[in-house]
Protein backbone atom coordinates (compact mmCIF):
# COMPACT_ATOMS: atom_id res chain seq x y z
CA UNK A 1 0.00 0.00 0.00
CA UNK A 2 1.34 3.10 -0.98
CA UNK A 3 1.57 6.61 1.27
CA UNK A 4 -1.48 7.97 -0.05
CA UNK A 5 -3.48 5.07 0.34
CA UNK A 6 -2.37 4.57 3.83
CA UNK A 7 -3.09 8.42 4.54
CA UNK A 8 -6.64 7.93 3.10
CA UNK A 9 -7.75 4.57 4.98
CA UNK A 10 -6.83 6.64 8.18
CA UNK A 11 -9.12 9.36 6.82
CA UNK A 12 -11.71 7.14 6.47
CA UNK A 13 -11.41 5.32 9.15
CA UNK A 14 -11.24 8.90 11.60
CA UNK A 15 -14.47 9.66 9.37
CA UNK A 16 -16.92 6.52 10.60
CA UNK A 17 -15.44 6.95 13.97
CA UNK A 18 -16.34 10.82 14.39
CA UNK A 19 -19.36 9.58 12.25
CA UNK A 20 -21.49 8.62 15.48
CA UNK A 21 -20.56 11.91 17.48
CA UNK A 22 -21.38 14.29 14.42
CA UNK A 23 -25.20 12.63 14.93
CA UNK A 24 -25.19 13.30 18.15
CA UNK A 25 -24.43 16.77 18.12
CA UNK A 26 -26.74 17.06 15.16
CA UNK A 27 -29.46 15.74 17.59
CA UNK A 28 -28.52 17.83 20.44
CA UNK A 29 -28.48 21.05 18.21
CA UNK A 30 -32.51 20.05 16.86
CA UNK A 31 -33.37 18.78 19.94
CA UNK A 32 -36.21 21.46 21.71
CA UNK A 33 -34.83 23.13 24.68
CA UNK A 34 -36.26 23.23 27.74
CA UNK A 35 -37.68 26.78 27.97
CA UNK A 36 -39.30 26.04 24.52
CA UNK A 37 -41.24 23.33 25.91
CA UNK A 38 -42.59 25.63 28.39
CA UNK A 39 -46.40 26.95 27.71
CA UNK A 40 -46.12 30.75 25.63
CA UNK A 41 -48.44 33.37 26.61
CA UNK A 42 -47.97 35.64 23.77
CA UNK A 43 -48.72 39.47 24.07
CA UNK A 44 -49.18 41.65 21.52
CA UNK A 45 -49.06 45.70 22.03
CA UNK A 46 -49.66 48.07 19.32
CA UNK A 47 -47.47 50.93 20.62
CA UNK A 48 -45.24 51.70 23.83
CA UNK A 49 -46.22 54.42 25.80
CA UNK A 50 -47.05 54.60 29.58
CA UNK A 51 -50.79 53.32 29.66
CA UNK A 52 -49.76 50.10 27.73
CA UNK A 53 -46.68 49.69 29.22
CA UNK A 54 -48.72 49.62 32.75
CA UNK A 55 -51.57 47.46 31.57
CA UNK A 56 -48.55 44.79 30.48
CA UNK A 57 -46.82 45.49 33.33
CA UNK A 58 -50.34 44.12 35.48
CA UNK A 59 -50.37 40.83 33.32
CA UNK A 60 -47.08 40.14 34.07
CA UNK A 61 -47.71 40.86 38.04
CA UNK A 62 -50.91 38.63 38.20
CA UNK A 63 -49.08 35.90 36.11
CA UNK A 64 -46.19 36.39 39.09
CA UNK A 65 -48.20 36.14 42.09
CA UNK A 66 -50.52 32.86 40.79
CA UNK A 67 -46.75 31.44 40.60
CA UNK A 68 -46.57 31.42 36.68
CA UNK A 69 -42.78 32.53 36.30
CA UNK A 70 -41.28 33.49 32.82
CA UNK A 71 -38.50 31.02 31.59
CA UNK A 72 -39.25 28.62 34.41
CA UNK A 73 -42.69 27.00 33.97
CA UNK A 74 -44.15 29.74 30.97
CA UNK A 75 -42.70 31.56 28.22
CA UNK A 76 -43.27 35.10 27.66
CA UNK A 77 -43.58 36.40 23.94
CA UNK A 78 -44.02 39.68 23.97
CA UNK A 79 -44.30 42.13 20.53
CA UNK A 80 -45.23 45.77 19.37
CA UNK A 81 -46.50 47.02 16.35
CA UNK A 82 -44.69 50.39 17.11
CA UNK A 83 -48.05 51.96 15.99
CA UNK A 84 -48.54 50.09 12.27
CA UNK A 85 -52.18 48.04 12.13
CA UNK A 86 -50.40 46.25 9.29
CA UNK A 87 -47.45 45.16 11.65
CA UNK A 88 -49.96 44.18 14.52
CA UNK A 89 -51.70 41.63 11.74
CA UNK A 90 -48.14 40.23 10.82
CA UNK A 91 -47.43 39.76 15.03
CA UNK A 92 -50.63 38.03 14.96
CA UNK A 93 -50.36 36.08 12.57
CA UNK A 94 -46.88 34.81 13.92
CA UNK A 95 -48.37 34.33 17.33
CA UNK A 96 -51.15 31.89 15.88
CA UNK A 97 -48.01 29.58 14.36
CA UNK A 98 -46.36 29.72 18.09
CA UNK A 99 -49.60 27.65 19.12
CA UNK A 100 -49.72 29.66 22.61
CA UNK A 101 -51.87 28.64 25.57
CA UNK A 102 -53.40 32.20 25.32
CA UNK A 103 -52.87 35.58 23.45
CA UNK A 104 -53.03 39.04 25.20
CA UNK A 105 -53.73 41.83 22.86
CA UNK A 106 -53.30 45.56 24.30
CA UNK A 107 -55.09 47.89 23.00
CA UNK A 108 -58.43 47.86 20.42
CA UNK A 109 -55.81 47.69 17.02
CA UNK A 110 -54.08 44.71 18.25
CA UNK A 111 -57.15 42.87 19.72
CA UNK A 112 -58.60 43.32 16.04
CA UNK A 113 -55.72 41.74 14.52
CA UNK A 114 -55.24 39.34 16.73
CA UNK A 115 -59.01 37.96 16.53
CA UNK A 116 -59.40 36.29 13.30
CA UNK A 117 -55.74 34.15 13.92
CA UNK A 118 -56.64 33.31 17.08
CA UNK A 119 -60.36 32.28 16.49
CA UNK A 120 -58.69 29.99 13.31
CA UNK A 121 -56.33 28.33 15.36
CA UNK A 122 -58.42 28.10 18.31
CA UNK A 123 -56.12 29.92 20.88
CA UNK A 124 -58.11 31.78 23.35
CA UNK A 125 -57.68 35.14 23.62
CA UNK A 126 -57.58 37.70 26.48
CA UNK A 127 -57.64 41.68 25.36
CA UNK A 128 -56.57 44.66 28.05
CA UNK A 129 -56.76 48.58 27.49
CA UNK A 130 -60.33 48.27 25.15
CA UNK A 131 -62.93 51.15 25.35
CA UNK A 132 -65.50 49.30 23.84
CA UNK A 133 -65.23 45.68 22.93
CA UNK A 134 -68.72 45.10 21.46
CA UNK A 135 -68.16 48.14 18.96
CA UNK A 136 -64.76 46.89 17.89
CA UNK A 137 -66.58 43.31 17.08
CA UNK A 138 -64.39 41.30 19.74
CA UNK A 139 -67.20 39.71 21.86
CA UNK A 140 -70.74 39.39 20.73
CA UNK A 141 -71.97 40.26 24.35
CA UNK A 142 -69.74 41.20 27.85
CA UNK A 143 -71.36 37.88 29.78
CA UNK A 144 -70.60 34.34 28.83
CA UNK A 145 -70.51 33.58 25.05
CA UNK A 146 -69.01 30.66 22.83
CA UNK A 147 -65.70 32.38 21.35
CA UNK A 148 -62.59 32.19 23.53
CA UNK A 149 -62.00 35.31 24.01
CA UNK A 150 -62.53 37.62 26.86
CA UNK A 151 -60.85 40.59 28.74
CA UNK A 152 -61.17 44.10 30.28
CA UNK A 153 -62.99 47.12 29.30
CA UNK A 154 -61.47 50.24 30.32
CA UNK A 155 -65.02 52.11 29.70
CA UNK A 156 -64.81 55.62 31.85
CA UNK A 157 -68.89 56.75 31.91
CA UNK A 158 -68.90 59.84 29.55
CA UNK A 159 -71.09 61.82 32.19
CA UNK A 160 -68.13 61.24 34.35
CA UNK A 161 -65.96 62.55 31.62
CA UNK A 162 -67.92 65.64 31.30
CA UNK A 163 -68.40 66.49 34.88
CA UNK A 164 -64.80 65.81 35.37
CA UNK A 165 -64.16 68.34 32.72
CA UNK A 166 -66.56 71.17 34.37
CA UNK A 167 -65.63 70.71 38.03
CA UNK A 168 -62.05 71.28 37.12
CA UNK A 169 -62.10 74.20 34.76
CA UNK A 170 -64.69 76.89 35.53
CA UNK A 171 -66.45 78.42 33.24
CA UNK A 172 -65.74 75.51 30.77
CA UNK A 173 -67.82 75.89 27.25
CA UNK A 174 -65.44 74.40 24.73
CA UNK A 175 -63.52 70.82 24.80
CA UNK A 176 -61.26 70.23 22.34
CA UNK A 177 -60.75 66.57 21.73
CA UNK A 178 -57.43 65.69 19.31
CA UNK A 179 -57.96 61.44 18.39
CA UNK A 180 -57.22 59.12 15.56
CA UNK A 181 -60.06 58.65 13.92
CA UNK A 182 -59.56 55.30 13.23
CA UNK A 183 -59.45 54.21 16.26
CA UNK A 184 -62.31 52.66 17.31
CA UNK A 185 -61.96 53.08 21.05
CA UNK A 186 -61.43 56.90 20.31
CA UNK A 187 -64.17 57.40 17.78
CA UNK A 188 -67.14 56.19 20.45
CA UNK A 189 -65.62 58.30 22.93
CA UNK A 190 -66.29 61.47 21.23
CA UNK A 191 -69.49 60.22 19.64
CA UNK A 192 -71.04 59.66 22.80
CA UNK A 193 -69.61 62.97 24.14
CA UNK A 194 -71.20 65.26 21.48
CA UNK A 195 -74.34 63.23 22.47
CA UNK A 196 -74.19 64.01 25.66
CA UNK A 197 -73.82 67.38 25.93
CA UNK A 198 -76.40 67.81 23.25
CA UNK A 199 -78.84 65.52 25.48
CA UNK A 200 -81.17 67.44 27.96
CA UNK A 201 -80.64 65.37 30.99
CA UNK A 202 -77.00 66.63 30.82
CA UNK A 203 -78.42 70.28 31.87
CA UNK A 204 -75.48 71.68 30.34
CA UNK A 205 -75.99 74.79 27.90
CA UNK A 206 -73.78 76.03 25.14
CA UNK A 207 -71.39 73.36 25.53
CA UNK A 208 -69.64 72.50 22.10
CA UNK A 209 -66.94 69.33 21.29
CA UNK A 210 -64.66 70.53 18.86
CA UNK A 211 -62.72 67.97 17.18
CA UNK A 212 -59.04 67.64 15.91
CA UNK A 213 -57.57 64.02 14.27
CA UNK A 214 -54.52 62.98 14.17
CA UNK A 215 -53.97 59.19 12.74
CA UNK A 216 -50.37 59.35 12.78
CA UNK A 217 -47.94 60.66 15.56
CA UNK A 218 -46.80 63.21 12.58
CA UNK A 219 -50.28 64.85 11.98
CA UNK A 220 -50.51 66.16 15.89
CA UNK A 221 -48.61 69.71 15.79
CA UNK A 222 -51.31 70.12 12.87
CA UNK A 223 -54.10 68.85 14.43
CA UNK A 224 -53.05 70.85 17.47
CA UNK A 225 -52.58 74.04 15.92
CA UNK A 226 -56.54 74.01 14.72
CA UNK A 227 -57.67 74.11 17.49
CA UNK A 228 -56.05 77.46 18.59
CA UNK A 229 -58.71 80.25 19.60
CA UNK A 230 -61.37 77.32 19.99
CA UNK A 231 -61.27 75.87 22.76
CA UNK A 232 -60.66 76.20 26.90
CA UNK A 233 -59.08 72.78 27.55
CA UNK A 234 -57.70 69.96 25.54
CA UNK A 235 -59.10 66.11 26.35
CA UNK A 236 -56.92 63.20 25.25
CA UNK A 237 -59.52 59.93 25.46
CA UNK A 238 -57.94 56.74 25.68
CA UNK A 239 -56.34 56.96 21.94
CA UNK A 240 -53.44 55.53 21.06
CA UNK A 241 -51.84 57.72 18.34
CA UNK A 242 -52.20 60.77 20.51
CA UNK A 243 -50.95 59.38 23.79
CA UNK A 244 -47.89 58.55 22.05
CA UNK A 245 -46.94 62.03 20.89
CA UNK A 246 -47.95 63.18 24.66
CA UNK A 247 -44.56 65.04 25.12
CA UNK A 248 -45.74 67.35 21.96
CA UNK A 249 -49.12 67.88 23.40
CA UNK A 250 -47.86 68.72 26.64
CA UNK A 251 -45.61 71.08 25.35
CA UNK A 252 -48.50 72.89 23.17
CA UNK A 253 -50.49 73.17 26.36
CA UNK A 254 -47.55 74.82 27.77
CA UNK A 255 -46.69 77.17 25.11
CA UNK A 256 -50.59 78.10 24.46
CA UNK A 257 -51.73 77.81 28.51
CA UNK A 258 -54.24 75.26 27.59
CA UNK A 259 -55.02 72.71 30.31
CA UNK A 260 -54.81 69.04 29.29
CA UNK A 261 -57.54 66.72 30.64
CA UNK A 262 -57.63 62.68 30.24
CA UNK A 263 -58.90 59.73 31.52
CA UNK A 264 -55.86 57.88 31.24
CA UNK A 265 -54.28 58.38 35.10
CA UNK A 266 -50.57 57.38 33.56
CA UNK A 267 -50.53 60.28 31.74
CA UNK A 268 -49.92 62.65 34.51
CA UNK A 269 -46.53 62.63 35.08
CA UNK A 270 -45.71 63.88 31.99
CA UNK A 271 -47.36 67.58 32.61
CA UNK A 272 -50.85 67.14 32.21
CA UNK A 273 -53.23 68.60 34.88
CA UNK A 274 -55.62 66.21 35.67
CA UNK A 275 -56.95 62.66 34.96
CA UNK A 276 -59.61 61.28 35.92
CA UNK A 277 -60.28 56.64 35.09
CA UNK A 278 -58.89 53.52 36.16
CA UNK A 279 -55.39 52.66 37.16
CA UNK A 280 -53.85 50.71 34.07
CA UNK A 281 -51.81 48.46 36.22
CA UNK A 282 -55.05 47.04 38.21
CA UNK A 283 -56.74 46.86 34.82
CA UNK A 284 -53.71 44.94 33.36
CA UNK A 285 -53.66 42.52 36.64
CA UNK A 286 -57.71 42.13 35.56
CA UNK A 287 -56.09 40.80 32.48
CA UNK A 288 -53.48 38.82 33.82
CA UNK A 289 -55.89 37.05 36.32
CA UNK A 290 -58.22 35.85 33.25
CA UNK A 291 -55.10 34.39 32.08
CA UNK A 292 -54.57 32.78 34.74
CA UNK A 293 -57.80 31.35 34.81
CA UNK A 294 -57.44 30.06 31.08
CA UNK A 295 -53.65 28.39 32.07
CA UNK A 296 -55.65 26.66 34.77
CA UNK A 297 -58.41 24.93 32.43
CA UNK A 298 -61.35 27.49 32.38
CA UNK A 299 -62.66 28.58 28.86
CA UNK A 300 -62.10 31.81 27.62
CA UNK A 301 -65.76 32.68 26.56
CA UNK A 302 -67.23 31.27 30.38
CA UNK A 303 -65.35 34.53 31.95
CA UNK A 304 -67.56 37.46 31.68
CA UNK A 305 -66.35 40.61 30.42
CA UNK A 306 -64.93 42.92 33.05
CA UNK A 307 -66.52 46.48 32.96
CA UNK A 308 -66.88 47.50 36.56
CA UNK A 309 -63.32 49.29 37.83
CA UNK A 310 -63.01 52.22 40.84
CA UNK A 311 -62.39 55.91 39.02
CA UNK A 312 -59.67 57.80 40.40
CA UNK A 313 -58.82 61.54 39.87
CA UNK A 314 -55.10 62.52 39.76
CA UNK A 315 -53.88 66.53 39.98
CA UNK A 316 -50.70 67.66 39.01
CA UNK A 317 -50.34 69.83 41.57
CA UNK A 318 -46.84 71.61 39.52
CA UNK A 319 -49.50 71.59 36.18
CA UNK A 320 -51.88 73.53 37.82
CA UNK A 321 -50.05 75.98 39.64
CA UNK A 322 -47.83 76.98 36.05
CA UNK A 323 -51.52 77.52 34.86
CA UNK A 324 -53.02 79.44 37.59
CA UNK A 325 -54.89 77.09 39.27
CA UNK A 326 -54.91 76.51 43.19
CA UNK A 327 -56.06 72.88 43.78
CA UNK A 328 -57.02 71.01 47.25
Amino acid sequence: MTSSQTTRAKTIVATILLLPLALFAVKQFLRPSPLHTLPIIAITQIVEHPALDAERAGVNLALNKAGYIDGKNIKIVYQCAQGSQATAVQIAQQFAGLAPKVVVAISTPSAQAALAPCKESGIPMVFAAITDPLAAKLVTRLGPREEAVTGVQDFVPIAERINFMISTIPNLKRIGVIYNSGEVNSSTIVKLMKIYVQGKEANIKDMEIVEATANRSSDIPVALNSLLGKIDVLYIPNDNTAVSGISTIVQWGKDHKIPILTSDTSLTDTGILAANGYSHMQMGEFAGNQVVQILNGTFAGYLPVQTEHEIETVVNQDAAKKLGMYTN
